[in-house]
């Protein structure tokens, strides 16, 4: 029997999916199908069909080497994500096998799919719902064991389980993602709370997993965390009209991702070309395109194909930053090397900085692109591009220019053939002019895609067009933050008295540090701060900046674990500025150049082991908290835990998109207990660039930079103040101190459909994420600090809500809130809520004091449902027959309160009664001579119509119980011990045979009575062998 909530899974998540892969081609066999196929539980691969594929797949091969296949891709000498990555090189390379030949032993390659004809009829795709899995060192066991695992919806590719699929209820709104995301976690074992609990043995082939609940659906690579699940909102070539037609859904959500992203051509598309391992802080971490990316990739390869002319194969991809940029180029590259009508194309990846190159270059070694040449002098770049072909070059554009007119004699071209294809990095401004000029010279012929994580200019459109041909994709920043991939930029100017930019500077800066000081002391320092440059960086200046910067970090970004960067206007500075900053109790070093000259203040910056600094910064836990720099890593640098930019420097055009980016990635991590996301990034301009900002913006369109960054608001009362009220209102003036009274209005009535009201919770949801949010943003502010109580009250709410009607963990949730409002937050919360949050079990010895002390009937109902409903699902497994008819009585009992047909102290009446229903199950067989198991089969055996009763009639159903029929209860004990014969059989439970045997006797027990059909009897019998398997390790 399927609770609501499942139900709702399965109607509105799981059986749409699978209908709506079938109409993909892929083929659906039931689980009970594949498990005759299985030697057990245990085994994830369907090995009979993928010996059949190999099979078909490699002519040359036996069955004893397609044996010999299977085991060696089953017993791979690696571990976790490092296995993960051996077994996909494996399917997408192939697999070496020694087999014997006429001319003695040989190696061969093991093809495990078509790739080249993935619809041609050689690849099977067979989907199977409720597949279950144990641990390769467990057996039996009952369904909902947790060394069980059962993934709603399996994707196998020639018997290779590639894809799992975790379904949830539309109804659980903002946590169907986290509860989906969790479990399947839970399955992979991916951290140490779910050792043991899990089954990795499916995941070693896994390519990615999905979470879904009809109305939205996520995707993400094995050891995924929540915020790395996306949407897919890609699904061309179909059109949205022809997925109507043919597939008869709307092509959102769920929906879109499965035809955009599982069928079978772009599955095996993305399991070939677009699956990247790369290290990060110590670790493997596996990467998946986004959808953006595939369709960039896709795009620019048609271009190339089609085009004729080089400009007509080139183009521009606009993909704003922090977007993944460097892994478009890396996929491009990837299928550029694959795809058979472009033969051997040499490959040319050009950025404008050395640090760039080598940022990328790293990227495609780290990332297992195969032999990329970085091209180290010139010289090296010439000789590069005029030997050989099938090369990957990485090199700057500058390299170009000497390259040409090296001593061993000037040339006009390095390389004419058309089959070169130059990847352009950050391609605006310097490939434009001279430098420009001397690539198109150099690689006459080469088709040149530019990438650009920051808009073009205006008046650079047509001549970046006209350089490197028409746009191949956009991908904006309101797009990027509407999808996750980024968070929004905010600005806040601060201390402008002390902006060096703007009117009347150097007088208002004097006033603002010297004010104080005698007129003779004034003129000295005006004759030593004679301009803009040398009072920015004025030691009392930096003095007065670093003391803000120590004290606005402290309060707003420390309490939540991430870092931050400061721009200085000059070496000198940043050395000021870091030493300024520890001394006011931050962890901050200095990233600037040196040179050989430099004098000894410089010493202790030359020294610095600048790649260790850097690599600690970005690691989370890793010191130091800021980095003060002054033209180094504001481009290429990516280090997601950074929320702030503290900016004292002035930066123009893309110097400045590029150096506010640095603050947009998305970051989450568990600080002080609380899972912690970075909801905003933050610029702080201490130097007046606002008028920069402007003027930069003002040089490209409109549409091309809307939202780089939202001013903060000057005064934040009203900003909360309304948020604060939004999100109150969805109680209609109640009390919010009377949390029980304000969870009430998210009951259910007789029109509601589940068992709560979902639309309403989930538009107070939202409102209350946008206020908890906002508080964040601002906090400590004592402005904000005044809402502290009322956002409280509804995290009260909010948590008491969801503990009741979504069943999630009875405790405040901190998701939408994170490390620092948490702290202000939590001790606020009352004793009394949350003890009422806490579960209760109808087996406590003080249920019936805790029940009495609830405020109100009301209170007493619901808390008694839940407690009732936890312990029947619990037990359902244990005698079936039982606990489903306790839980159709308990669900008319709430749905005759839910229609008012009783009120709420009767319906405690009610639920009394049914609880001593429930614990009496025991008590009920021992007084009949009944063990557990034989009074399970007793019920099952004596299953009444299912018709439910009225709660006037619960005691007279419980009379029932106390009345026996003598001639079931011999049959049930003659079946009982046909079960514990078997039960002395070692793992009986997996033998297939042993549970034919079992399956057959218990038939033949039974069908003397007369009683029951042929078709009755295997029922009966499926049902009291899996009744038996489900209890064997209770």
């Amino acid at each position: 029997m399927l609770v609501p909530a499942k139900l709702n899974e399965f109607n509105h998540a799981e059986d749409p999916a699978r209908r709506l892969l079938e109409r993909l081609a892929w083929t659906y066999v039931p689980r009970e199908t594949l498990a005759l196929e299985r030697g057990d539980e245990r085994e994830v691969l369907l090995k009979g069909r993928l010996k059949a594929a190999l099979m078909r797949l490699n002519e040359w091969m036996t069955e004893e080497q397609a044996d010999r296949a299977i085991f060696d891709l089953e017993h791979i000498d690696a571990t976790g994500m490092a296995r993960n990555q051996a077994v996909h090189e494996y399917l997408t390379y192939g697999m070496p096998l020694t087999v014997d030949g006429l001319r003695g032993r040989d190696s061969r390659i093991v093809r495990f799919f078509d790739f080249e004809h993935p619809d041609g009829g050689r690849n099977e795709f067979v989907v199977t719902t409720q597949f279950r899995v144990r641990r390769g060192n467990e057996r039996g066991g009952p369904e909902d064991d947790e060394r069980m695992v059962i993934p709603d919806l399996v994707l196998f590719v020639n018997g290779i389980p590639l894809v799992v699929m975790e379904a949830k209820s539309p109804s659980l709104m903002d946590v169907w993602k986290s509860q989906a995301v969790r479990q399947l976690r839970r399955y992979q074992e991916a951290g140490p709370e779910w050792q043991g609990s899990g089954a990795p043995e499916l995941f070693h082939y896994n390519l990615l997993c999905v979470a879904h609940c009809g109305a939205a659906a996520a995707y993400a690579a094995l050891g995924a965390s929540e915020n790395a699940y996306f949407e897919w909102k890609w699904v061309l070539p179909r059109s949205e009209d022809e997925i109507r037609q043919h597939f008869g859904v709307e092509p959102q959500g769920q929906a879109q991702l499965i035809v955009g992203l599982l069928s079978p051509t772009t599955l095996l598309e993305i399991l070939r070309d677009y699956v990247v391992y790369e290290p990060e802080r110590g670790r493997l971490v596996k990467k998946l395109p986004r959808y953006q990316q595939y369709r960039a990739v896709r795009a620019a390869l048609e271009r190339l194909l089609a085009g004729r002319k080089p400009e007509a194969r080139g183009g521009v991809v606009w993909h704003t930053q922090g977007s993944g940029k460097s892994l478009t180029m890396l996929w491009l590259a990837t299928k550029l090397r694959r795809e058979p009508r472009l033969g051997n194309p040499t490959i040319v990846v050009v950025t404008d900085r050395t640090q760039l190159d080598r940022q990328i270059t790293g990227t495609f070694k780290r990332c297992g692109f195969p032999a990329p040449e970085q091209a180290s002098t010139s010289r090296h770049l010439r000789r590069l591009l005029t030997t050989g072909t099938g090369r990957t070059i990485m090199t700057t554009i500058q390299k170009f220019e000497e390259a040409l007119t090296a001593p061993e004699g000037e040339l006009d071209v390095l390389n004419a053939s058309k089959d070169v294809i130059v990847m352009v990095d950050e391609a605006h401004r310097t490939q434009y002019g001279i430098l420009g000029g001397r690539l198109s010279r150099a690689l006459p012929n080469a088709a040149l895609i530019g990438f650009t994580g920051t808009p073009i200019e205006r008046d650079y459109k047509r001549s970046t067009i006209g350089r490197f041909g028409a746009l191949i994709d956009i991908y904006t920043i309101p797009q990027s933050v509407a999808d996750g991939a980024t968070v929004p930029i905010f600005y806040e100017a601060r201390l402008p008295e002390l902006a060096v930019e703007g009117p009347e500077t150097l007088d208002r800066l004097y006033e603002a540090m010297f004010g104080d000081d005698p007129p003779s002391i004034q003129a000295q320092i005006r004759r030593r701060y004679a301009n803009k440059e040398t009072v920015a960086g004025a030691e009392r200046r930096i003095a007065m900046i670093a003391l803000d910067i120590a004290e606005h970090f402290k309060e707003r970004v420390r309490p939540n674990g991430f870092k931050a960067q400061v721009v200085a206007p000059s070496r000198a500075a940043a050395l000021r500025y870091a030493e300024r900053l520890r001394d006011f109790g931050l962890s901050a070093y200095p990233i600037i150049t040196t040179v050989p000259n430099d004098g000894p203040e410089f010493k202790a910056a030359r020294e610095l082991d600048r790649e260790q600094v850097e690599s600690a910064f970005v690691d989370p836990e890793g010191d130091p908290e800021v980095l003060v720099v002054v033209d180094m890593l504001l481009t290429g640098f990516d280090a997601p835990v950074e929320q702030v930019l503290y900016l004292d420097k002035a930066l123009r055009e893309h110097g400045l998109l590029q150096a506010i980016a640095r603050v947009n990635r998305r970051f989450s991590h568990r600080r002080d207990g609380v899972e912690t996301e970075k909801t905003h990034g933050l610029v702080v301009d201490y130097h007046g660039v606002s008028r920069d900002l402007e003027d930069t913006l003002s040089t490209f369109d409109r549409a091309d930079v809307q939202d780089t960054m939202q001013e903060m608001d000057e005064e934040p009362a009203p900003v909360i103040e309304a948020a604060a009220v939004q999100a109150e209102s969805h109680f209609g003036g109640r009390d919010l101190s009377d949390t029980w009274a304000c969870v009430s209005v998210f009951a259910p009535d007789a029109s509601t459909e589940g068992n709560f009201k979902a639309d309403l919770f989930e538009r107070f949801n939202a409102d209350y994420r946008q206020f908890s949010r906002l508080m964040d943003r601002f906090l400590p502010d004592p402005r904000a600090l005044d809402y502290t109580d009322r956002l409280a009250r509804l995290t009260e709410i909010r948590a008491y809500a969801r503990a009741q009607f979504l069943r999630e963990d009875a405790d405040a949730d901190w998701t939408e809130i994170g490390a620092k409002v948490k702290k202000l937050v939590d001790e606020r919360i009352s004793a009394q809520v949350r003890e009422m949050m806490q579960p209760v079990s109808i087996l406590d010895q003080d249920f019936e004091q805790k029940i009495a002390a609830l405020p109100h009937d009301e209170a007493r109902a619901s808390i008694m449902e839940h407690a009732i409903r936890a312990q029947i699902h619990e037990r359902l497994a244990d005698n079936p027959a039982f606990f489903e008819k306790l839980s159709a009585q308990l669900e008319r009992i709430i749905q005759d309160l839910r229609n008012r047909l009783i009120d709420s102290a009767e319906a405690c009446r009610h639920l009394a009664l049914l609880r001593q229903e429930v614990r009496s199950e025991a008590d009920i067989a021992a007084e009949h001579g009944l063990s557990p198991v034989s009074f399970a089969i007793y019920e099952l055996l004596n299953e009444r119509s299912q018709e439910v009763v009225s709660p006037s009639q619960l005691r007279e159903e419980q009379a029932h119980y106390r009345t026996i029929d003598e001639g079931t209860k011999g049959v049930a004990l003659k079946v009982q011990a046909v079960v514990d014969r078997h039960y002395a059989i070692v793992d009986w439970q997996s033998n297939l045979e042993v549970l034919r045997e079992m399956r057959r006797d218990i038939k033949r027990a039974l069908r003397p009575t007369g009683d029951y059909t042929e078709t009755q009897l295997d029922e009966l019998a499926n049902r009291i062998v899996d009744m038996a398997r489900r209890r064997s390790e209770r």
